[in-house]
Protein backbone atom coordinates (compact mmCIF):
# COMPACT_ATOMS: atom_id res chain seq x y z
CA UNK A 1 0.00 0.00 0.00
CA UNK A 2 0.83 3.37 -0.87
CA UNK A 3 2.00 5.59 2.47
CA UNK A 4 -1.11 7.91 1.66
CA UNK A 5 -3.55 4.81 1.56
CA UNK A 6 -2.14 3.80 4.64
CA UNK A 7 -2.59 6.89 6.44
CA UNK A 8 -6.01 7.43 4.86
CA UNK A 9 -7.30 4.18 6.07
CA UNK A 10 -5.48 4.21 9.80
CA UNK A 11 -7.62 7.55 9.97
CA UNK A 12 -11.21 6.46 8.47
CA UNK A 13 -10.44 3.63 11.44
CA UNK A 14 -9.72 5.89 13.91
CA UNK A 15 -12.49 7.79 13.19
CA UNK A 16 -14.72 4.55 13.67
CA UNK A 17 -13.73 4.15 16.94
CA UNK A 18 -14.38 7.41 18.12
CA UNK A 19 -17.88 6.85 16.36
CA UNK A 20 -17.80 3.42 18.38
CA UNK A 21 -17.10 4.62 21.35
CA UNK A 22 -19.89 7.33 21.38
CA UNK A 23 -22.26 4.14 20.18
CA UNK A 24 -21.38 2.23 22.92
CA UNK A 25 -21.34 4.30 26.04
CA UNK A 26 -23.92 7.55 24.99
CA UNK A 27 -26.30 5.19 22.64
CA UNK A 28 -26.68 8.67 20.30
CA UNK A 29 -25.27 7.15 17.46
CA UNK A 30 -26.29 3.50 15.54
CA UNK A 31 -24.05 0.99 15.88
CA UNK A 32 -23.81 0.89 11.69
CA UNK A 33 -22.58 4.58 11.46
CA UNK A 34 -19.19 3.30 13.50
CA UNK A 35 -19.36 0.28 10.59
CA UNK A 36 -18.93 2.73 7.66
CA UNK A 37 -15.71 3.98 8.36
CA UNK A 38 -14.62 -0.13 8.42
CA UNK A 39 -16.37 -0.77 4.96
CA UNK A 40 -13.86 1.85 3.59
CA UNK A 41 -10.73 1.06 5.07
CA UNK A 42 -12.09 -2.60 3.87
CA UNK A 43 -12.32 -1.77 0.40
CA UNK A 44 -8.62 -0.15 0.98
CA UNK A 45 -6.62 -2.96 2.22
CA UNK A 46 -8.90 -6.15 0.13
CA UNK A 47 -6.20 -5.50 -2.77
CA UNK A 48 -3.10 -5.86 -0.28
CA UNK A 49 -4.44 -8.92 2.01
CA UNK A 50 -2.79 -12.34 1.33
CA UNK A 51 -3.86 -14.20 -1.47
CA UNK A 52 -5.02 -17.75 0.83
CA UNK A 53 -7.33 -15.48 3.16
CA UNK A 54 -8.62 -13.25 0.01
CA UNK A 55 -10.36 -16.18 -1.38
CA UNK A 56 -12.01 -16.73 1.69
CA UNK A 57 -13.04 -13.56 2.02
CA UNK A 58 -14.62 -13.32 -1.21
CA UNK A 59 -16.50 -16.69 -0.44
CA UNK A 60 -17.76 -14.73 2.43
CA UNK A 61 -18.67 -11.75 0.27
CA UNK A 62 -21.00 -13.67 -1.58
CA UNK A 63 -22.48 -15.97 0.28
CA UNK A 64 -23.65 -13.33 2.64
CA UNK A 65 -24.70 -11.18 -0.17
CA UNK A 66 -26.19 -14.15 -2.13
CA UNK A 67 -28.55 -14.20 1.30
CA UNK A 68 -29.72 -10.98 1.74
CA UNK A 69 -30.57 -10.50 -2.12
CA UNK A 70 -32.61 -13.66 -1.63
CA UNK A 71 -34.08 -12.07 1.92
CA UNK A 72 -34.67 -8.64 0.37
CA UNK A 73 -36.84 -10.48 -2.59
CA UNK A 74 -38.47 -12.47 0.29
CA UNK A 75 -39.94 -9.31 2.31
CA UNK A 76 -37.52 -9.51 4.64
CA UNK A 77 -36.57 -6.12 6.50
CA UNK A 78 -33.80 -4.21 6.75
CA UNK A 79 -32.54 -5.20 10.03
CA UNK A 80 -30.48 -7.84 8.32
CA UNK A 81 -28.70 -5.16 5.80
CA UNK A 82 -28.03 -2.69 8.41
CA UNK A 83 -26.58 -5.35 10.83
CA UNK A 84 -23.88 -6.63 7.92
CA UNK A 85 -23.06 -2.84 7.87
CA UNK A 86 -22.33 -3.08 11.19
CA UNK A 87 -19.10 -4.85 10.13
CA UNK A 88 -18.24 -6.31 13.57
CA UNK A 89 -17.54 -2.81 14.64
CA UNK A 90 -17.53 -3.33 18.20
CA UNK A 91 -14.66 -6.27 17.61
CA UNK A 92 -12.97 -4.69 14.80
CA UNK A 93 -12.59 -1.23 17.25
CA UNK A 94 -11.07 -3.45 19.98
CA UNK A 95 -8.34 -4.68 18.01
CA UNK A 96 -7.60 -1.06 16.43
CA UNK A 97 -7.44 0.09 20.13
CA UNK A 98 -5.90 -2.83 21.69
CA UNK A 99 -3.30 -2.68 18.71
CA UNK A 100 -2.49 0.85 20.62
CA UNK A 101 -0.82 -0.87 23.08
CA UNK A 102 2.12 -1.99 21.43
CA UNK A 103 3.57 1.08 21.93
CA UNK A 104 3.71 0.26 25.39
CA UNK A 105 5.25 -2.99 24.87
CA UNK A 106 8.31 -1.93 22.72
CA UNK A 107 8.86 0.58 24.54
CA UNK A 108 9.16 -0.74 27.42
CA UNK A 109 11.59 -3.70 26.08
CA UNK A 110 15.24 -3.85 26.48
CA UNK A 111 17.47 -4.56 23.50
CA UNK A 112 20.55 -5.41 26.11
CA UNK A 113 18.50 -7.25 28.50
CA UNK A 114 20.49 -10.84 28.67
CA UNK A 115 18.15 -13.84 28.29
CA UNK A 116 17.79 -16.56 31.26
CA UNK A 117 18.46 -20.34 30.30
CA UNK A 118 17.25 -23.66 31.09
CA UNK A 119 13.98 -24.81 32.14
CA UNK A 120 12.50 -22.28 34.66
CA UNK A 121 13.30 -19.69 32.15
CA UNK A 122 11.31 -21.77 29.45
CA UNK A 123 8.19 -22.08 32.42
CA UNK A 124 8.43 -18.17 33.26
CA UNK A 125 8.48 -17.55 29.67
CA UNK A 126 5.08 -19.37 28.88
CA UNK A 127 3.27 -18.19 31.47
CA UNK A 128 4.90 -14.84 30.69
CA UNK A 129 3.91 -14.83 27.33
CA UNK A 130 0.63 -15.90 27.94
CA UNK A 131 -0.36 -12.58 29.99
CA UNK A 132 1.58 -10.60 28.15
CA UNK A 133 -0.51 -11.99 24.74
CA UNK A 134 -4.17 -11.61 26.65
CA UNK A 135 -3.97 -8.19 26.05
CA UNK A 136 -1.27 -7.59 23.18
CA UNK A 137 -2.52 -10.45 20.91
CA UNK A 138 -0.26 -11.43 17.87
CA UNK A 139 1.76 -8.59 18.94
CA UNK A 140 3.17 -10.85 21.72
CA UNK A 141 4.50 -13.88 19.84
CA UNK A 142 6.52 -11.24 17.37
CA UNK A 143 8.18 -8.86 20.19
CA UNK A 144 8.84 -12.72 22.20
CA UNK A 145 9.60 -14.58 19.20
CA UNK A 146 11.83 -11.50 17.67
CA UNK A 147 13.98 -11.14 20.88
CA UNK A 148 14.70 -15.20 21.09
CA UNK A 149 15.71 -15.41 17.79
CA UNK A 150 18.46 -12.77 18.12
CA UNK A 151 20.10 -14.83 20.18
CA UNK A 152 19.88 -17.99 17.54
CA UNK A 153 17.12 -19.56 15.26
CA UNK A 154 13.65 -20.25 17.04
CA UNK A 155 13.93 -24.21 18.47
CA UNK A 156 10.86 -26.25 17.79
CA UNK A 157 10.51 -26.24 21.55
CA UNK A 158 10.54 -22.44 21.75
CA UNK A 159 7.73 -21.89 18.46
CA UNK A 160 5.90 -24.28 20.24
CA UNK A 161 5.46 -22.32 23.72
CA UNK A 162 5.04 -19.55 21.43
CA UNK A 163 1.88 -21.32 19.84
CA UNK A 164 0.46 -22.89 23.41
CA UNK A 165 1.12 -19.51 24.73
CA UNK A 166 -0.66 -16.74 22.54
CA UNK A 167 -3.71 -19.81 21.76
CA UNK A 168 -5.03 -20.41 25.43
CA UNK A 169 -5.36 -16.78 25.54
CA UNK A 170 -8.59 -17.10 23.86
CA UNK A 171 -10.13 -19.40 26.45
CA UNK A 172 -10.62 -16.38 28.88
CA UNK A 173 -9.49 -13.08 27.95
CA UNK A 174 -11.77 -9.68 27.26
CA UNK A 175 -8.82 -8.39 25.30
CA UNK A 176 -8.44 -11.17 22.54
CA UNK A 177 -10.45 -11.17 19.42
CA UNK A 178 -11.88 -14.69 20.38
CA UNK A 179 -13.88 -13.47 23.11
CA UNK A 180 -14.56 -10.36 21.07
CA UNK A 181 -16.61 -11.99 18.86
CA UNK A 182 -18.24 -14.52 21.00
CA UNK A 183 -20.18 -12.30 22.92
CA UNK A 184 -21.01 -10.97 19.97
CA UNK A 185 -22.21 -14.29 18.23
CA UNK A 186 -23.51 -15.71 21.65
CA UNK A 187 -25.45 -12.14 22.83
CA UNK A 188 -26.67 -12.35 26.57
CA UNK A 189 -23.48 -14.09 27.38
CA UNK A 190 -21.47 -12.71 30.62
CA UNK A 191 -18.21 -11.93 30.41
CA UNK A 192 -17.66 -12.70 34.72
CA UNK A 193 -19.03 -16.44 33.66
CA UNK A 194 -16.84 -17.00 30.41
CA UNK A 195 -13.66 -15.64 32.49
CA UNK A 196 -14.86 -18.01 35.75
CA UNK A 197 -15.13 -21.03 33.55
CA UNK A 198 -12.09 -20.01 31.33
CA UNK A 199 -9.16 -19.38 33.41
CA UNK A 200 -9.32 -22.95 34.82
CA UNK A 201 -9.17 -24.76 31.47
CA UNK A 202 -6.48 -22.27 30.49
CA UNK A 203 -4.67 -23.20 33.73
CA UNK A 204 -5.16 -26.54 32.73
CA UNK A 205 -4.00 -25.98 28.95
CA UNK A 206 -0.74 -23.84 30.24
CA UNK A 207 -0.34 -26.57 33.25
CA UNK A 208 -0.50 -29.34 30.13
CA UNK A 209 1.80 -27.44 27.94
CA UNK A 210 4.35 -26.82 30.44
CA UNK A 211 4.59 -30.59 31.84
CA UNK A 212 5.22 -31.27 27.73
CA UNK A 213 8.02 -28.15 27.11
CA UNK A 214 10.19 -29.31 29.81
CA UNK A 215 10.00 -32.92 28.90
CA UNK A 216 11.34 -31.94 25.50
CA UNK A 217 14.86 -33.02 25.15
CA UNK A 218 16.82 -29.51 24.78
CA UNK A 219 14.54 -28.10 27.43
CA UNK A 220 17.56 -27.56 29.98
CA UNK A 221 19.40 -25.64 26.75
CA UNK A 222 16.77 -23.18 25.42
CA UNK A 223 16.83 -19.30 25.99
CA UNK A 224 13.62 -17.88 27.42
CA UNK A 225 12.35 -14.46 27.65
CA UNK A 226 13.01 -11.98 30.13
CA UNK A 227 9.70 -11.80 32.20
CA UNK A 228 9.68 -9.17 35.23
CA UNK A 229 7.28 -7.28 37.04
CA UNK A 230 8.03 -4.42 34.72
CA UNK A 231 6.64 -6.11 31.48
CA UNK A 232 4.06 -7.64 33.48
CA UNK A 233 2.09 -4.63 35.12
CA UNK A 234 0.47 -3.21 32.73
CA UNK A 235 -1.00 -6.31 31.42
CA UNK A 236 -2.30 -7.21 34.92
CA UNK A 237 -3.74 -3.85 35.74
CA UNK A 238 -5.57 -3.22 32.45
CA UNK A 239 -7.26 -6.68 32.83
CA UNK A 240 -8.13 -5.80 36.50
CA UNK A 241 -9.80 -2.31 35.39
CA UNK A 242 -11.91 -3.87 33.01
CA UNK A 243 -13.06 -6.58 35.42
CA UNK A 244 -14.07 -3.86 37.62
CA UNK A 245 -15.42 -1.19 35.47
CA UNK A 246 -17.85 -4.21 34.00
CA UNK A 247 -18.67 -4.77 37.67
CA UNK A 248 -20.19 -0.83 38.09
CA UNK A 249 -21.04 -0.63 34.35
CA UNK A 250 -22.97 -3.81 33.44
CA UNK A 251 -25.15 -1.71 30.89
CA UNK A 252 -21.91 -0.93 28.95
CA UNK A 253 -20.83 -3.79 26.06
CA UNK A 254 -17.60 -5.06 27.52
CA UNK A 255 -15.76 -4.15 24.26
CA UNK A 256 -16.78 -0.82 24.10
CA UNK A 257 -15.13 -0.92 27.64
CA UNK A 258 -11.87 -2.45 26.54
CA UNK A 259 -11.00 -0.50 23.23
CA UNK A 260 -11.73 2.83 25.86
CA UNK A 261 -9.20 1.38 28.54
CA UNK A 262 -6.91 0.18 25.77
CA UNK A 263 -7.02 3.74 24.16
CA UNK A 264 -7.04 5.90 27.47
CA UNK A 265 -4.05 4.09 28.71
CA UNK A 266 -1.99 4.53 25.68
CA UNK A 267 -3.48 8.08 25.32
CA UNK A 268 -2.17 8.85 29.09
CA UNK A 269 1.20 7.01 29.23
CA UNK A 270 2.77 8.48 25.92
CA UNK A 271 2.55 12.00 26.32
CA UNK A 272 3.01 11.49 30.09
CA UNK A 273 6.56 9.41 29.18
CA UNK A 274 7.82 11.10 26.03
CA UNK A 275 6.32 14.21 25.64
CA UNK A 276 6.27 15.43 22.07
CA UNK A 277 8.00 12.24 20.77
CA UNK A 278 5.12 10.04 22.57
CA UNK A 279 2.46 11.93 20.63
CA UNK A 280 4.22 12.10 17.65
CA UNK A 281 4.78 7.84 18.11
CA UNK A 282 1.28 7.64 18.41
CA UNK A 283 0.30 9.41 15.18
CA UNK A 284 3.32 7.22 13.36
CA UNK A 285 0.81 4.29 14.65
CA UNK A 286 -2.08 5.93 13.22
CA UNK A 287 -0.84 6.57 9.83
CA UNK A 288 1.29 3.11 9.91
CA UNK A 289 0.77 0.77 12.11
CA UNK A 290 -2.78 0.00 12.51
CA UNK A 291 -2.91 -0.84 8.18
CA UNK A 292 -0.96 -3.66 9.87
CA UNK A 293 -4.02 -5.35 11.00
CA UNK A 294 -5.56 -5.07 7.63
CA UNK A 295 -6.27 -8.90 7.28
CA UNK A 296 -8.44 -8.99 10.66
CA UNK A 297 -10.30 -5.70 9.52
CA UNK A 298 -11.73 -7.11 6.00
CA UNK A 299 -12.13 -10.82 7.42
CA UNK A 300 -14.52 -9.27 10.46
CA UNK A 301 -16.22 -7.16 8.15
CA UNK A 302 -16.85 -9.89 5.77
CA UNK A 303 -17.73 -12.27 8.49
CA UNK A 304 -20.25 -9.31 9.75
CA UNK A 305 -22.05 -9.78 5.72
CA UNK A 306 -21.83 -13.50 5.90
CA UNK A 307 -24.03 -13.79 9.52
CA UNK A 308 -26.37 -11.43 8.41
CA UNK A 309 -26.86 -13.34 5.13
CA UNK A 310 -27.01 -16.21 6.90
CA UNK A 311 -29.45 -15.19 9.40
CA UNK A 312 -31.69 -13.28 6.25
CA UNK A 313 -31.81 -16.39 4.14
CA UNK A 314 -33.06 -19.13 7.18
CA UNK A 315 -35.10 -16.38 8.19
CA UNK A 316 -36.69 -16.16 4.59
CA UNK A 317 -36.99 -20.16 3.77
CA UNK A 318 -38.04 -21.00 7.65
CA UNK A 319 -35.24 -22.94 8.02
CA UNK A 320 -34.16 -24.12 11.56
CA UNK A 321 -30.78 -26.48 11.32
CA UNK A 322 -29.97 -25.92 14.70
CA UNK A 323 -31.30 -28.80 17.09
CA UNK A 324 -33.65 -28.88 18.98
CA UNK A 325 -32.19 -28.73 22.28
CA UNK A 326 -28.38 -27.29 22.89
CA UNK A 327 -26.89 -28.80 26.03
CA UNK A 328 -23.59 -30.09 27.77
CA UNK A 329 -23.31 -33.06 24.68
CA UNK A 330 -24.45 -30.66 21.99
CA UNK A 331 -22.10 -28.29 23.31
CA UNK A 332 -18.87 -31.04 23.44
CA UNK A 333 -20.08 -31.33 19.54
CA UNK A 334 -19.90 -28.33 18.37
CA UNK A 335 -16.24 -28.10 19.78
CA UNK A 336 -14.98 -30.71 18.09
CA UNK A 337 -16.89 -29.62 14.79
CA UNK A 338 -15.23 -26.19 15.07
CA UNK A 339 -11.96 -27.66 15.47
CA UNK A 340 -12.32 -30.09 12.25
CA UNK A 341 -13.32 -26.79 10.38
CA UNK A 342 -10.28 -25.37 11.63
CA UNK A 343 -7.88 -27.89 9.79
CA UNK A 344 -9.90 -27.46 6.48
CA UNK A 345 -8.75 -23.96 6.56
CA UNK A 346 -11.90 -21.90 7.73
CA UNK A 347 -10.94 -19.20 9.76
CA UNK A 348 -11.91 -19.17 13.50
CA UNK A 349 -13.95 -15.99 12.89
CA UNK A 350 -16.14 -17.26 10.02
CA UNK A 351 -16.49 -20.66 12.45
CA UNK A 352 -17.87 -18.68 14.58
CA UNK A 353 -19.93 -16.88 12.96
CA UNK A 354 -21.73 -19.49 11.50
CA UNK A 355 -22.06 -21.27 14.69
CA UNK A 356 -23.30 -18.40 16.11
CA UNK A 357 -25.72 -18.09 13.68
CA UNK A 358 -26.92 -21.53 13.32
CA UNK A 359 -27.48 -22.57 16.99
CA UNK A 360 -28.22 -19.27 18.24
CA UNK A 361 -32.51 -20.48 17.56
CA UNK A 362 -32.00 -23.30 20.20
CA UNK A 363 -29.81 -21.61 22.73
CA UNK A 364 -31.22 -21.12 26.03
CA UNK A 365 -28.15 -20.18 27.81
CA UNK A 366 -25.90 -18.33 25.60
CA UNK A 367 -22.96 -18.66 28.53
CA UNK A 368 -22.74 -22.36 27.22
CA UNK A 369 -22.43 -20.85 23.99
CA UNK A 370 -20.11 -18.75 24.77
CA UNK A 371 -17.64 -21.48 26.61
CA UNK A 372 -18.18 -23.94 23.38
CA UNK A 373 -16.73 -21.26 21.12
CA UNK A 374 -14.30 -19.87 23.03
CA UNK A 375 -12.54 -23.61 23.39
CA UNK A 376 -13.02 -24.26 20.21
CA UNK A 377 -11.12 -21.39 18.76
CA UNK A 378 -8.60 -21.98 21.21
CA UNK A 379 -8.18 -25.63 20.17
CA UNK A 380 -8.54 -24.69 16.65
CA UNK A 381 -6.19 -22.64 16.08
CA UNK A 382 -3.55 -24.89 18.16
CA UNK A 383 -4.11 -27.51 15.93
CA UNK A 384 -4.85 -26.13 12.60
CA UNK A 385 -1.71 -25.95 10.33
CA UNK A 386 -3.90 -23.51 8.82
CA UNK A 387 -4.27 -20.87 11.60
CA UNK A 388 -3.32 -17.27 11.67
CA UNK A 389 -0.43 -17.64 14.55
CA UNK A 390 0.90 -21.30 12.86
CA UNK A 391 1.48 -19.22 9.89
CA UNK A 392 2.66 -16.61 11.60
CA UNK A 393 5.12 -18.84 13.69
CA UNK A 394 6.15 -21.22 10.25
CA UNK A 395 7.03 -18.46 7.93
CA UNK A 396 9.11 -16.01 10.53
CA UNK A 397 10.56 -18.74 11.99
CA UNK A 398 11.10 -21.22 9.99
CA UNK A 399 9.12 -24.33 11.56
CA UNK A 400 7.56 -27.05 10.12
CA UNK A 401 3.90 -27.34 9.97
CA UNK A 402 4.25 -31.14 10.49
CA UNK A 403 6.74 -30.60 13.64
CA UNK A 404 4.13 -28.59 14.68
CA UNK A 405 0.92 -31.02 14.25
CA UNK A 406 2.93 -33.68 15.59
CA UNK A 407 3.65 -31.80 19.05
CA UNK A 408 -0.26 -30.43 19.36
CA UNK A 409 -2.27 -33.76 18.65
CA UNK A 410 -2.10 -35.38 21.84
CA UNK A 411 -2.47 -32.24 23.74
CA UNK A 412 -5.26 -31.17 21.80
CA UNK A 413 -7.01 -34.59 22.95
CA UNK A 414 -6.43 -33.59 26.42
CA UNK A 415 -7.74 -30.73 26.46
CA UNK A 416 -11.09 -31.37 24.32
CA UNK A 417 -11.84 -34.04 27.40
CA UNK A 418 -10.85 -31.11 30.17
CA UNK A 419 -13.38 -28.77 28.19
CA UNK A 420 -15.99 -31.11 27.52
CA UNK A 421 -15.45 -31.98 31.67
CA UNK A 422 -15.58 -28.10 32.25
CA UNK A 423 -18.71 -27.85 30.16
CA UNK A 424 -20.43 -30.61 31.80
CA UNK A 425 -19.65 -28.94 34.87
CA UNK A 426 -20.69 -25.60 33.97
CA UNK A 427 -23.97 -27.41 32.73
CA UNK A 428 -24.53 -29.24 35.66
CA UNK A 429 -24.07 -26.04 38.06
CA UNK A 430 -26.33 -23.72 35.74
CA UNK A 431 -29.30 -25.96 36.20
Amino acid sequence: MSPKLVALSGWLLMAGLILSLCAGFTGLLPGYIAGIPIWCASFLFFPYVRSAQKKQIIILLVVGSAGLIYGAFNGIGAKFWLKALEANQVVVFMLVAVGFLRLFAVDEMRDNEALPQGKRALLRTLFGAHLFGAVLNMSSVVIVGDKLAAKSKLSNTQGLLLLRAFSICALWSPFFAAMGLTLVSAPGAHLSTLVLYGIPASLAALGLSGWQILRRFDAAQMYGYPITARSLWMPCLLAAIVMLSHAYLPSISVLSLVSLIAIGFIFLWMPLKQGRIGIKKIRLHIESGIASSRGEVVLFSAAALLASGVAALLTSLNIHLAPEHFGAFEACVTVMILVVLAMTGMHPVTSVVLAGSVLSPSVSDPNLLGLTLLMGWSLGITLSPFSGIQLSIQSRYDIAAKTLLALNWRYILTMFVVCSGIIWLYSFQAQ
